[in-house]
C-alpha cells in the first residue's frame, strides 16, 4: 500500500546471526532505495538464535511489529531465520497478508525463491578437492538440518554427489553432524589431537565459520594447512580471506543477491509473471587453505586493518560518552535524550528510541497488562526538535501500527526496527535510518544489550525513587487523616512559621482539641471516632489557607501554622463545624476548643513556645466549658504532658 508520496513499502524479515552477511545485505537493499526512490525498505532486524529459549522468542517478537496490510510486498532472508518455529510463523505471516512476498536463500510457502544453488555449489568445491588436489579421504562438516531450512540438506547432498560422481566410497568419508558455529569446528579439530587419529586428506565445510575455527585449532596444535590436511569453507567472509592462509570458499555476492531479490519482489507487485524459483551466479575461490595459490589481497588486508583500527578507537570513546550519560539520566525521558544525544555511535542521521506506553507510564510491573511480553498498541517516542538533537524535543505518542509518527516515516526511505526487551519484557523497539556502523563488527549487539540493561535499571531507579518517597510521605503524615504527624512537624512545620515571620511578618499558630471524643468512641464506636477525626480534618483544611501547615498531634488534637493575616481563625473553624452539624446528618457533633497565639518579626517567639502557649489556651477553653456545663470552677491546666 503506497504511502502519501506513492512510494511502494516494502517489509523486510531477517536475523543477524551472522552479522558480516547481513550487512552486506543491508548495503544492497540500502542502495536499491537509492536507486528506486519510488521505494521504501523497512527492516525488522533481530539476534535470534536457533536455541528456543525465552530470549530468542522475545528476539522474534520483531516480526510480529508491523501490519503487512499497510506494505506492498515482503523480502525474507529466510536461510537467516535458522529457528524453525520462527520461520514458520514468518512463513503464515506472509500467506495471511496475501501479497507479493520473495524468500532469499531457502524456500517459504507463499514466497518466490530467488537463490544459488547451494547442492551445486557445494559439489564445485568437493569436486576441486578430489580432482584438482587429489583427496581421497574426507571429512563433511554439515550445517544445522534440524531446524527444516534446506540449505544444510542442500550443501550435504552436493558433497554427495561430488563423492558418488567421482568415485569415493562411503568408507572414505565422514560426515559430523553441526550446526554453523565456529565452536563445532574448534570441536572437531580438538578430537583429532586429542584422539590422534590420522588426518583425512580434507575437512570440507558447510560454512566459513567451522572452517575457520578448525583451522586456527589446527594450527594451534602443530597442524599445517594445507601441508597436512586440506580445508575449505563457503561463504566468502571477509576474516575468510584476512585468515593465514586464506581460506578456500564459495562466494556469492549477498549485497547484489538481495538487490536482485528487491528487483525481483517490485516486478511481482507490478504483476510481472515470473518463475517460482530464480537462481542466482556463485563463484569457488580457490585459494591458499586447499593448496591454491591465490593468496589474500595485501592492500586489502591493510586497509581493513586500518579502517578497523580507526573505527575501534572511535566506538569505545563514544561508548564510553553514551555509558556515563546513560548512568546519569534519572526516568525514561531523560534516557531517551541521552540515546538521542548520543546518536552518533550508531553512525545514523536518526534514531528513534520507541517504548511501549504501559512500560514507559508505569514503573511497577504488577500494573502492567497480560501482553508485557510482546508490543503495546501505543508507544512513547521522545522526538528531537528541528535543531537536531541540541537538547530540545518532545515525548510523543503514536499507534504501534504506525511504526513511527506519520511525518518521520514519510521522510524515511530506508529504516531498520530492532527490539528491545529485558529477559522477556517487551521495552519496545529501536528504529535507525540507515544501516549501523557498528555492525561491521557486530559490536552493534552489545550497544542494543547495553541500551536495554540501561533501560531497564532507569526503571527500577525510577521505581525505588518514587517506593522512597511513598514511604518518605508515609513517614511525616498521619495514616488517618493524612494530616502532617509529629515528624511532619520537625521537617516543615518549622519551616513553614519561619517562611510566613519572613514573608509576611506575622505568624499565628492554634492549637486543637475535640469535644467530647470519649464520648463518641464510648456511645458509637471507634470507627466512628475515626470518622469523626477524618472529617474534623477535612474541615480544617477547607477553613485554613491552600499552604497552611496543619498535623493531627497525637489522638483527638491539632495543630495549625497559618498566615497572621486571616483574623478570627479560631472561630471561623468553630463556624464550618457548626455548618457541617446542621446537615451531616451523622449521630454526633463537631466542636473544638482552640487556643490561638500570634507572633510577629518584632517581637518573635519561637515556634515550640508558641505552640506551648497555644496548647495552654486550649486547655483554658476547654475547662470553661465543663465549668459552664457541670457549674465548678475550671482548674490550672498540669504542666506535664503535652
Amino acid at each position: 500500500m503506497a504511502d502519501k508520496q506513492g512510494r511502494i513499502r516494502i517489509a523486510f524479515f531477517t536475523v543477524d546471526w551472522n552479522y558480516e552477511l547481513v550487512e552486506n545485505t543491508l548495503h544492497g537493499l540500502l542502495q536499491y532505495t537509492v536507486d528506486h526512490p519510488e521505494v521504501q525498505v523497512c527492516v525488522f532486524d533481530c539476534f535470534g538464535k536457533d536455541i528456543g529459549n525465552d530470549k530468542d522468542r522475545s528476539e522474534y517478537s520483531v516480526f510480529r511489529l508491523p501490519e503487512l496490510s499497510s506494505f506492498d510486498g515482503i523480502l525474507v532472508q529466510s536461510n537467516q531465520i535458522i529457528l524453525r518455529e520462527a520461520r514458520e510463523e514468518v512463513e503464515q505471516l506472509v500467506l495471511n497478508s496475501g501479497i507479493p512476498a520473495v524468500a532469499i536463500g531457502c524456500e517459504l510457502a507463499g514466497c518466490t525463491l530467488v537463490h544459488f544453488d547451494n547442492r551445486q555449489a557445494q559439489c564445485r568445491m568437493a569436486e576441486h578437492i578430489i580432482l584438482e588436489h587429489g583427496a581421497r579421504r574426507l571429512v563433511y562438516l554439515t550445517g544445522n538440518m534440524d531446524n527444516n531450512c534446506p540449505e544444510g540438506l542442500e550443501r550435504l547432498e552436493g558433497f554427495r554427489d561430488a563423492c558418488r560422481d567421482n568415485g569415493i566410497p562411503d568408507s572414505n568419508t565422514e560426515i559430523i553432524r553441526a550446526t554453523w558455529r565456529t565452536s563445532d569446528g574448534i570441536s572437531v579439530a580438538r578430537r583429532w589431537i586429542r584422539n590422534r587419529e590420522p588426518l583425512p586428506d580434507a575437512f570440507i565445510c558447510a560454512n566459513d565459520e567451522m572452517a575457520l575455527g578448525l583451522m586456527e585449532t589446527l594450527q594451534e596444535n602443530g597442524v599445517r594447512v594445507p601441508r597436512d590436511v586440506l580445508v575449505c569453507g563457503f561463504d566468502n567472509l571477509t576474516s575468510a580471506e584476512l585468515s593465514s592462509p586464506r581460506l578456500s570458499t564459495v562466494h556469492a555476492d549477498h549485497s547484489k543477491l538481495d538487490y536482485f531479490a528487491a528487483d525481483v519482489l517490485l516486478r511481482l507487485i507490478r504483476k510481472e509473471n515470473l518463475p517460482a524459483r530464480i537462481p542466482f551466479d556463485f563463484e569457488l575461490i580457490c585459494s591458499e587453505s586447499c593448496g591454491c595459490h591465490n593468496a589474500p589481497r595485501r592492500g586489502v588486508i591493510r586497509d581493513l586493518y586500518f579502517q578497523q583500527t580507526r573505527f575501534l578507537r572511535s566506538f569505545y570513546v563514544q561508548q564510553d560518552q553514551m555509558a556515563e550519560d546513560l548512568f546519569e539520566a534519572e526516568d525514561l525521558p531523560d534516557l531517551m535524550r541521552v540515546i538521542s544525544k548520543n546518536h552518533t555511535i550508531f553512525g545514523c542521521d536518526d534514531i528513534y528510541l520507541c517504548i511501549n506506553e504501559y512500560y514507559f507510564d508505569n514503573y511497577d510491573k504488577s500494573m502492567w497488562p497480560n501482553y508485557a511480553e510482546s508490543f503495546d498498541t501505543t508507544m512513547v517516542l521522545y522526538s528531537p526538535d528541528p535543531a537536531r538533537h541540541s537538547g530540545g524535543g518532545d515525548i510523543v505518542r503514536f499507534p504501534t501500527s504506525d511504526l513511527l509518527p506519520r511525518e518521520l516515516m514519510e521522510q524515511e526511505s530506508f529504516l531498520m526496527f530492532y527490539p528491545l526487551h529485558y529477559n522477556t519484557y517487551s521495552i519496545g523497539y529501536l528504529v535507525l535510518d540507515g544501516i549501523c556502523t557498528a555492525a561491521k563488527l557486530n559490536l552493534h549487539e552489545s550497544i542494543l544489550n547495553f541500551l536495554e540493561i540501561a533501560i531497564e535499571n532507569v526503571r527500577k531507579k525510577s521505581l525505588l525513587h518514587n517506593l522512597n518517597d511513598t514511604l518518605d510521605d508515609l513517614y511525616v503524615h498521619d495514616a488517618l487523616t493524612g494530616l502532617y504527624n509529629r515528624f511532619g512537624l520537625a521537617r516543615f512545620g518549622q519551616q513553614r512559621f519561619d517562611d510566613l515571620l519572613a514573608s509576611e511578618g506575622s505568624v499565628q499558630v492554634l492549637f486543637i482539641d475535640m469535644d467530647d471524643m470519649k464520648s463518641i468512641n464510648d456511645r458509637f464506636g471507634h470507627e466512628t471516632g475515626d470518622a469523626a477525626l477524618k472529617l474534623s480534618a477535612r474541615i480544617l483544611q477547607r477553613t485554613c489557607s491552600a499552604d497552611a501547615f496543619i498535623m493531627r498531634y497525637g489522638g483527638d488534637e491539632f495543630i495549625i501554622i497559618d498566615t497572621g493575616r486571616i483574623r478570627h481563625l479560631d472561630e471561623r473553624i468553630q463556624e464550618a463545624a457548626n455548618d457541617y452539624n446542621r446537615s451531616s446528618g451523622m449521630p454526633f457533633t463537631l466542636s473544638f476548643s482552640i487556643g490561638l497565639v500570634r507572633t510577629g518579626s518584632e517581637k518573635r517567639l519561637p515556634m515550640d513556645d508558641c505552640i506551648n502557649a497555644a496548647d495552654s489556651l486550649m486547655y483554658k477553653v476547654k475547662q470553661k466549658k465543663k465549668a459552664a456545663f457541670t457549674g465548678r470552677q475550671p482548674s490550672a491546666k498540669p504542666k506535664a504532658g503535652k
